[in-house]
């Protein structure tokens, strides 16, 4: 949907997609870093361990160290970016049992309340996800290989659920910055 001429409304499409980028290039480099994770860890323990010792060769790892407890808090990274993705997308399940019921005249009202509901869910989720995160802060559990403290991974729990409500948010405001629906659910 073309943006009327407006350089506010501009501005704001500047920042979501700007926005957007950087969210899908952290999820990108983070699918990354597993893929050379997990690779690295089958070559080591398939690959370059049996050659060592076939050749008599001591002190080669057979392995990546912890690469999976590595690999699947880098996926929790993914999975919580991926929520404002989705939303900056229209990639989320939206369930089309009621469409058609509101006079076509309602129906951009209606859209505009139902960002607003959504940013309010989202909001409070994320206000959830925050007390998590506290209270994972107040009693430090160190995270199995790496030995940071949990709450630095658990922090995209809410900053994910934060960055879907401010997107539904700016819809509310500015509904032409809202992805178009795709016209057949997948």
């Amino acid at each position: 949907m073309p943006l009327p001429n407006d350089p506010a409304l501009t501005g704001v499409a500047r920042i979501l997609s700007r926005w957007q980028r950087s969210e899908r290039a952290l999820a990108v480099l983070a699918l990354s870093l597993i893929l050379m994770l997990i690779l690295g860890d089958v070559l080591m323990r398939e690959l370059v361990a049996p050659l060592a010792d076939a050749f008599g060769i001591q002190g080669v790892p057979s392995g990546v160290y912890a690469a999976q407890q590595r690999s699947l808090y880098l996926l929790v990274v993914v999975a919580f970016l991926g929520i404002g993705l989705s939303v900056a997308t229209a990639g989320q399940i939206v369930p089309t049992v009621a469409f058609g019921w509101v006079p076509k005249r309602l129906e951009p009202l209606i859209e505009r309340l139902s960002h607003l509901v959504s940013a309010a869910i989202m909001f409070a989720v994320c206000w959830y996800g925050w007390l998590f995160v506290r209270d994972s802060m107040e009693y430090p559990t160190l995270l199995s290989g790496l030995n940071w403290p949990a709450w630095v991974v658990q922090s995209v729990i809410p900053l994910g659920f934060l960055s879907a409500g401010l997107r539904y948010l700016a819809f509310a405001i500015w509904p032409a910055t809202a992805p178009a629906r795709p016209e057949v659910q997948e």
